[in-house]
């Protein structure tokens, strides 16, 4: 059985419900500011999802572990999904479940990734019970192969919050990795436990995190103004005209980033 990295929000009110719905014999690393239940991996407070999820990985690598699922502790994990993925990931080295909404419906199966403009677009028809390759997964529930996690230098912690996940995955599949999609696989996700969706802060991520995907796959007029144009939109959307300086500001630092 895979054992369970979670990168917690500091104070989750939903860590207790995501560890419950694990199997009593899974290990589990927490990897949080605090001490929590199960295998506890301390990080500053400033580490973003990408430098969490590469502090939990590396323990799990550490103890002996071959593979290990990376899950938000905003989700529960339905029965039956982590055997799906543990027999996945022996095979596919790459795999994702698929997304339910906590009151049922399909959240995401996967992501679609337009090289051309950058734009990235949740996948939401349901595969059933079939497995099917995918040009990116969601990070909320990610099982990989840490001999490749290593390969390719972990997640970029260039990435603090957002599209770290289809950055990685990319990087995988130019690598000969194709990232599959599990359909047996549900897990249940709320969104927004590891970062508030709803935040200035938020938008800050969006701009810098798209930004910097624009710029891994070529950058250039179109994705920078595909990244203006849906960013500008989703955090109108979401925040509010208030988060459209942090927003700026986090487009200029993907620029600027190394």
């Amino acid at each position: 059985m895979l054992p369970v990295v979670i990168p917690a929000a500091p104070g989750s009110p939903h860590l207790a419900t995501c560890i419950a719905s694990l199997p009593d014999d899974c290990v589990v690393y927490v990897v949080s500011e605090e001490a929590q239940a199960g295998t506890h991996v301390p990080v500053a407070s400033t580490d973003g999802f990408a430098a969490r999820a590469n502090t939990g990985l590396g323990a799990a690598q550490a103890d002996g572990h071959d593979a290990a699922l990376l899950l938000n502790d905003d989700t529960a994990v339905t029965p039956g999904a982590l055997d799906a993925l543990t027999h996945a990931v022996a095979r596919h080295r790459l795999v994702g479940a698929v997304l339910e909404e906590w009151g049922g419906g399909i959240q995401q199966a996967g992501l679609c990734v337009s090289r051309r403009t950058g734009r990235v677009v949740a996948r939401t028809a349901d595969p059933g019970g079939a497995s099917v390759d995918v040009p990116a997964l969601s990070g909320a529930a990610l099982a990989v192969d840490l001999a490749l996690w290593s390969a390719l230098g972990g997640f970029d912690e260039r990435f603090a919050f957002y599209f770290e996940d289809v950055d990685f995955c990319l990087r995988a599949g130019a690598a000969g990795v194709q990232p599959r999609l599990v359909g047996d696989a549900r897990i249940r996700h709320r969104g927004g436990g590891t970062q508030r969706r709803r935040s200035v802060a938020a938008a800050g991520h969006l701009g810098r995190s798209h930004t910097l995907l624009a710029r891994s796959i070529g950058g250039g007029a179109l994705r920078y103004g595909t990244v203006v144009a849906a960013g500008t939109a989703w955090t109108l959307r979401s925040v509010g005209a208030r988060g459209l300086p942090a927003f700026g500001r986090g487009v200029l630092s993907g620029l600027r980033a190394p």
